[in-house]
């Protein structure tokens, strides 16, 4: 982990919204991050034609992505699936690079679309029962982490909670605020906020006898329930101001922003890579009026490949003249 800077309140880098702010309380086991997101969650929601219900808990799923994409590096990525068994929403996936950029969609089952209201739905009558998917591949060799938790409660959140204390066997306080668009904010926003509480390894963490970290985890958590969603959102409230606010009286350290952006990994070049691994003759009896349309779930795009287009994928390579 870098090394964090004190005094937050007074850093010099300012940045309004996308980023993730990871912090940790002085002499304690107590790290946290904080996710604020306009630009990039718009860009993922608005992208898609769903349903109120449907986008409120897509965006929720964003921000939560966002909050766990912290610990990546190098070629990690962290993807985020929640699947209902009974609900008309089938499943809805996030992932998020090292780098920072971060995608999302949901899909819903066509012949219960109607079910779907263009206003809040619990979750429990989005998806319906169901399970949530937390994979983080390390982008090295075949290092892969999986846990999967049960949907409970009536938000995403909740199914966080679950997720930490079954998972991470961690404690853990969360607060997450999601602004669809509306007169005065035209676009969506999301922010969350996140205390964990991680087990002792010695060094600062063992300065304080476990009766003392106990009153702080306390302290910090009452904190915590301070917080305001107007804040959270405001990008005019910098992250570093917000956790001195909440968190000075036992000293906050902050790690360097990690922004975050909408990005898609497709691209015509990989739809033709996939393409070529399938035979010709399976390619052209898929045609539909001489065309085949490749829809990409996640940024919402349609690319096009005529017979003409499949044969040129499938033709051998003619071998290049040398010169002698």
């Amino acid at each position: 982990m870098k090394t964090p800077d004190k005094h937050p309140k007074e850093s010099l880098s300012f940045t309004k919204t996308d980023f993730v702010q990871p912090f940790l309380i002085d002499h304690s086991t107590i790290r946290g991050r904080m996710v604020r997101m306009e630009k990039a969650l718009h860009s993922i929601v608005a992208t898609h034609d769903y349903p109120l219900s449907v986008s409120l808990h897509l965006a929720e799923q964003v921000v939560l992505a966002a909050v766990l994409s912290a610990t990546l590096d190098g070629d990690g990525i962290l993807t985020v699936q929640t699947r209902g068994y009974d609900g008309p929403v089938k499943y809805m996936v996030v992932d998020v690079l090292a780098n920072g950029v971060i995608r999302g969609y949901a899909r819903i089952d066509d012949d219960r679309a109607k079910e779907l209201l263009d206003e809040p739905m619990p979750l429990s009558k989005v998806l319906g029962r169901g399970a949530m998917a937390v994979t983080l591949d390390s982008g090295v060799g075949d290092e892969r982490y999986q846990s999967i938790v049960t949907l409970s409660g009536e938000t995403l959140a909740d199914a966080f909670y679950g997720y930490f204390t079954q998972s991470q066997q961690a404690e853990v306080s969360l607060h997450v605020a999601v602004r669809p668009p509306e007169k005065k904010h035209k676009k969506w926003a999301a922010g969350a906020i996140i205390i964990e509480r991680v087990p002792t390894e010695g060094g600062k963490e063992a300065e304080q006898t476990p009766e003392e970290q106990e009153e702080l985890w306390t302290r910090t958590q009452m904190f915590m329930k301070t917080v305001r969603n107007v804040e959270m959102l405001d990008p005019d409230v910098t992250p570093q101001n917000l956790l001195y606010r909440l968190f000075n009286e036992d000293g906050v350290w902050v790690y360097k922003l990690q922004p975050l952006k909408a990005g898609c990994r497709c691209s015509r070049e990989r739809v033709k890579t996939a393409l070529k691994s399938i035979a010709l003759t399976e390619l052209l009896s898929m045609l539909d009026d001489g065309k085949m349309t490749i829809h990409c779930e996640f940024c919402n795009s349609r690319r096009i490949f005529t017979e003409k287009d499949l044969r040129v994928l499938h033709e051998p390579k003619k071998p290049r003249a040398k010169k002698i």
